[in-house]
């Protein structure tokens, strides 16, 4: 079918180059401008609103996991530990369990921390699991405790840590287990079937589409899940372009590399994901120094040495790997272990350090040396610099979200990390721009993107980073035609007007979504 769309600003790219008009046939681009004007036509499309651009990619999101599954109580932007307690009281069990979601201490204006005394009052005899916002930590119960052998001379496995009552480093647990540590608590959890998965997806996808993004990148993909992708896309329901990035550790991974690398136009599965520290909010992302509010420096999740095996053995199979990195050190031992690729393998794979959050100067020039691309998600300053100061330095501080010099020379990428963080991506623009964060100050601002920038990260740069560059995030000739319609010109827009961005309509290949 030959479709003709019409409207005075269409842009093409994120270089602000525009025409007026479209010529689809067969889900892609075959004519632009004039030459889109000629010939017969099915049907034309004349979209309302300020202008079309291109379809949004969000380069790193949970379309599914983490947490998400029906019946869980939501705990975010609860501002203080009674109000959890508040919110959890009368919950009713999710397969037994009650399960809460999003806790964020950072946000407790009354400064205490969960009580597993607490919670065992109010749920004697059912086990809770609370997961952190950032899906690194949780805090449960003693009732989880027992299912899961966890007593309080308990030692959690490398790259896990318990926390204590009072902050000693022995005595009665307080019920909070980070990273590795978690391990226990979900392997005794009532497991989420694959209808609860779906039905998340299909959500997941329906609120992207209604932001404008027509691709995602799954930054951690279960094997388990690969056909209910593939029944979708072969049932025209995927909803999404989805580059799958395969959780290294999955019983199951042989399976995928048996099969190779593959894509088609709708799922790329390509890519295998480690991660090599915690987060910041847990303080479990692996710092080159102590944190400023605890006498360590974070969580080595993925060891160094396992590492440098694996990550060159993948990628000269022709598998791009993507790995978590929040803190200094962890990044480091990322990039030492893609600097065991050979340059003609890095070339090939496209290596990606996914957060890229805090670098220190010898290591930030590394990305340009290795050919690694930095896969950001900006929101994450606005939601982690309001607090952050309490627990950096001066001089950590400084090496947080270096945006600006990374882009003098690398590749970047840009996503949301949702569930974690808000997915509307005109938010994230508009946190790249500005560096303003959620207590309303400006966080280093010489570290600002440019307009072309900002734009950049969720369409060509994205597509760049799965391999797509040539199929989406542009609407140039032999493109999809992926594009949306918005109540706001992006390219004219103060960075306030775009945080406030609606978008009127989503494109998928020529189809209304």
């Amino acid at each position: 079918m030959r479709i003709r769309i019409e409207h005075p600003c269409v842009y093409l790219g994120p270089d602000g180059t525009k025409t007026d008009c479209l010529l689809i046939d067969e889900a892609r681009v075959v004519a632009v401008g004039e030459q889109a004007k000629l010939g017969p036509v099915d049907r034309t499309e004349r979209p309302e609103g300020r202008c079309v651009m291109p379809g949004l990619i969000d380069s790193h999101i949970h379309l599914w996991g983490l947490g998400l599954r029906a019946g869980s109580v939501s705990l975010r932007a609860a501002k203080s530990t009674q109000e959890v307690y508040g919110r959890l009281a009368g919950a009713r069990p999710v397969g037994g369990w009650v399960l809460g979601t999003d806790w964020d201490q950072n946000n407790w204006s009354d400064g205490r921390e969960l009580s597993r005394e607490v919670l065992d009052d109010l749920f004697p005899a059912t086990p809770v699991s609370l997961r952190r916002i950032d899906g690194h930590a949780c805090w449960v119960n003693s009732e989880a405790l027992r299912r899961a052998a966890i007593s309080d001379s308990w030692t959690p496995p490398p790259g896990g840590e318990a926390w204590r009552v009072g902050g000693k480093p022995t005595g009665q647990l307080n019920g909070c287990l980070v990273d590795e540590g978690m391990k226990p608590i979900e392997a005794v959890m009532p497991p989420v079937t694959e209808v609860d998965d779906l039905a998340t997806y299909l959500e997941t996808a329906r609120l992207l589409r209604s932001f404008g993004i027509t691709g995602a990148h799954k930054a951690w993909m279960p094997m388990d899940r690969l056909k209910m992708l593939e029944r979708l896309r072969d049932s025209n329901e995927l909803g999404l372009r989805l580059h799958l990035l395969f959780d290294c550790n999955d019983p199951t991974l042989q399976m995928l590399l048996d099969r190779g690398p593959w894509s088609d136009d709708w799922i790329s599965a390509r890519g295998i994901k480690f991660f090599a520290d915690g987060a910041m909010g847990s303080r479990g992302a692996a710092l080159l120094d102590d944190y400023k509010d605890v006498e360590h420096s974070g969580l080595v999740v993925e060891t160094p040495e396992t590492m440098n095996r694996d990550i060159p053995r993948y990628a000269a199979l022709g598998w791009q790997v993507a790995v978590h990195a929040i803190g200094d050190r962890g990044a480091q031992n990322v990039l030492d272990a893609f600097e065991k690729i050979s340059a003609a393998d890095r070339f090939k794979t496209r290596p990606r350090l996914e957060h890229a959050q805090m670098l220190d100067d010898r290591n930030l020039d590394r990305f340009e040396e290795l050919g690694v691309i930095a896969s950001l998600q900006p929101i994450h300053l606005f939601s982690d610099a309001a607090w952050i100061e309490e627990a950096l330095s001066p001089e950590q501080l400084r090496r947080l979200f270096r945006w600006k010099d990374l882009a003098a020379g690398t590749r970047l990428s840009g996503g949301s990390d949702f569930p974690i963080e808000d997915p509307n991506p005109w938010h994230g623009i508009s946190v790249a721009m500005t560096r303003k964060h959620a207590g309303g100050q400006v966080f280093h601002v010489e570290q600002c993107l440019s307009r072309h920038e900002a734009l950049s990260l969720y369409t060509t740069d994205a597509a760049f980073a799965g391999f797509a560059e040539n199929h989406v995030g542009r609407l140039d000739t032999g493109f999809f035609a992926d594009f949306c319609v918005l109540d706001t010109d992006p390219f004219l827009a103060t960075p306030d007007e775009i945080w406030d961005t609606k978008c009127l309509a989503t494109f998928l290949a020529g189809r209304a979504t």
